[in-house]
Order: C-alpha cells, then sequence, then structure tokens
C-alpha cells in the first residue's frame, strides 16, 4: 500500500493538537455520542434494515482523499465509520490520528475517530490520553511488530479499560508478523480485563475460526470446510467483552469458504459479530482495487446468507454501537 503524504499535517504534532484542542471545544464533542434517538431499536418495524455503520475504516488506502473516503461511504450505502490510524506505517499504510480527526471534524456525522500510536514510544499513554480529549473513540488499528504478550501493549489495553474504550487489534502470526500469540495470550486479557471491548481482526484471528488451523508460514488464508471447535467460538461464548471484525480479505475468505458453517457460526455469534470493509478501492465498484469493493462484497454475502432482518441489523450497525459504547449483550 502507498503512504499518502499529502494528508500529513504540514506543522508540528504539538501545534496541531493544541489547533484541534480548541476547535474542539467549539465544536463540542455531542455530534461525537451517538442519540438515543439514532440507537437502533428494532422494535417500531423489525423488517427495515437500519443505517450502515462500517467499524474498519482507512482514509488513504491509495492515496484516497477524505472527500473520496466519504464519497466511498456515500456509494456503499455507509452511515458511519470507525476510521482507524496506522501510525507507523508498518503495514504499509501511514496515516495519523491527527488526520482522523481533521476528517472528524470536517464530517462529524459521519467519522467516528478512533486513534493510534506507537505502543513502543515512551510517550504513547500521554498521547492517548490526548486524542481522548480531543474526541476519539477508541484504539485501533493496533498493528505493530510485537508479540500480543508485550507489556506495552498490556498497558494500552489496561488504558483501554480504563476508560470504557474498544480497540481494535490485527492478529497474524509469523514472521514479521502483528500481534502474534492469539491463541497463547488472548484469553488472558479478556479475563482480566472484562470492560475494554476487543475487537479481533486479520489473517490469524480469522483462522481460528477453524479448530484445523494451519502453521502461518504455510498459509495466512486458509481454504476448504471449516472444522467445527475453533477458538473463536469458544472465547466468544465465554466473553462477552469480544467481538469480531468481518472485514478485508481475511474475513471475507473465512467466512465464505464453508457457508453452511458460517450461517451456524453467526447465529451463536451474532450480538458479537461487526460489518467492517477496510476497503481501499475509490469509488465503492473496485476502482483502483481490481474491480472488488470489500464493502459490497460483504454486505452482498451477509444479506445472501442471513434471512433474519434483525440478526443483519445487529451485524450491520447494532454490533458496532454495542462495542463503541459498552453495551454487551450480556446487559441484553
Amino acid at each position: 500500500m502507498s503512504r499518502n503524504r499529502s494528508l500529513e499535517p504540514q506543522h508540528s504534532r504539538r501545534a496541531f493538537l493544541k489547533e484541534l484542542s480548541v476547535t474542539s471545544c467549539a465544536l463540542g464533542l455531542a455530534s461525537l455520542s451517538l442519540n438515543a434517538a439514532e440507537e437502533p431499536s428494532g422494535s417500531d418495524e423489525p423488517d427495515k434494515l437500519e443505517s450502515l455503520v462500517d467499524c474498519h475504516l482507512h482514509i488513504n488506502h491509495f492515496d484516497r482523499s477524505i472527500e473520496q473516503t466519504i464519497q466511498h461511504m456515500d456509494q456503499t450505502g455507509t452511515a458511519k465509520a470507525f476510521v482507524l490510524p496506522l501510525e507507523t506505517g508498518e503495514g504499509g499504510v501511514l496515516l495519523r490520528s491527527e488526520t482522523v480527526l481533521h476528517a472528524y471534524h470536517l464530517y462529524p456525522e459521519r467519522i467516528i475517530p478512533f486513534c493510534q500510536t506507537d505502543i513502543r514510544s515512551p510517550d504513547c499513554l500521554e498521547r492517548l490520553s490526548a486524542y481522548r480529549q480531543l474526541g476519539c473513540r477508541g484504539i485501533g488499528e493496533q498493528k505493530e511488530h510485537v508479540p500480543l504478550n508485550d507489556k506495552r501493549l498490556e498497558a494500552v489495553i489496561e488504558f483501554c479499560d480504563e476508560h470504557n474504550w474498544p480497540i481494535t487489534i490485527h492478529f497474524q502470526d509469523g514472521a514479521g508478523g502483528f500481534n502474534q500469540g492469539l491463541a497463547d495470550h488472548l484469553e488472558y486479557y479478556l479475563k482480566k480485563y472484562q470492560t475494554v471491548r476487543i475487537i479481533g481482526h486479520a489473517q490469524t484471528w480469522w483462522a481460528n475460526i477453524s479448530e484445523d488451523v494451519p502453521d502461518s508460514d504455510k498459509t495466512l488464508y486458509p481454504k476448504g470446510p471449516v472444522v467445527p471447535g475453533g477458538l473463536l467460538d469458544r472465547l466468544l461464548g465465554e466473553y462477552p467483552n469480544l467481538y469480531g471484525d468481518m472485514s478485508a480479505g481475511s474475513g471475507f475468505n473465512a467466512l465464505s469458504r464453508d457457508e453452511e458453517f458460517t450461517a451456524g457460526f453467526i447465529e451463536r455469534n451474532s450480538k458479537q459479530l461487526l460489518f467492517g470493509s477496510d476497503c481501499p478501492c475509490l469509488d465503492g465498484e473496485g476502482q483502483g482495487f481490481q474491480g472488488t469493493c470489500y464493502s459490497m462484497q460483504l454486505q452482498n454475502f451477509l444479506a445472501g446468507l442471513v434471512s433474519d432482518k434483525s440478526v443483519l441489523n445487529d451485524l450491520f450497525s447494532r454490533n458496532a454501537l454495542r462495542a463503541l459504547e459498552g453495551h454487551t449483550s450480556s446487559d441484553e
């Protein structure tokens, strides 16, 4: 993925944060809150699909601008999106939290800003606190070359727990991976920190939909029938503070490889799976991405697989709001 330097702040980060703190007061953070009137109730028109919330979107995939990102949302019928920065660029895309906040101030009714900063930096928690004051609502995408049991990552998860935040984590085992060790270490965090909502994403997360998980050095995108008894089913069943982000090729591959299994998987975990796209295309029709739009691909797949409109509303919007606000399925 190419880096978009044109979207990066041209002055110092300290000055930019100060400027944003002033404009935040003028704008008010109320528009970030999802008002009761906006919360999907599902009671008046149970057969009506509600507004789409995308839990995973970046701005500058393939140099896509803020305005083009909003156009992508319009084209795909997306009302709101969690917009996730990638501060270190280790996955091939560089997107600053300041840029996400700038986009929020331009489109406060559409963008739900997350923040992210290098957990290896000594001022990491200080920066996260500043972004929280400026209106960010969670952390993500957490994507750095550190093992999952790194104490600096635990400090960030603890920060989220203290502030009732979600965190989206990219799980990718193997050489050059990110947050390696899901099978060994994720449950520790779920047990110890029960307020933070951990949103699982990417290849190793979705490989664990099956009990049979191939070595990550062989493939990160397993094919063929799913073997029941996978780690995801168990963890989602035991921990209401865990959510699954269905975005990108990893999510679609896992869900589409065995549709019969996936129908049951969704039924069992229908309150904890989030629609997301992670789509890099320019126009919602696959421009610039070999004719594929991850958003439309997943929307069409889920609409064809799930007939219950209430479940679709959970997947398409309500679960994202639950993860954002901290209302788990056990509260209902």
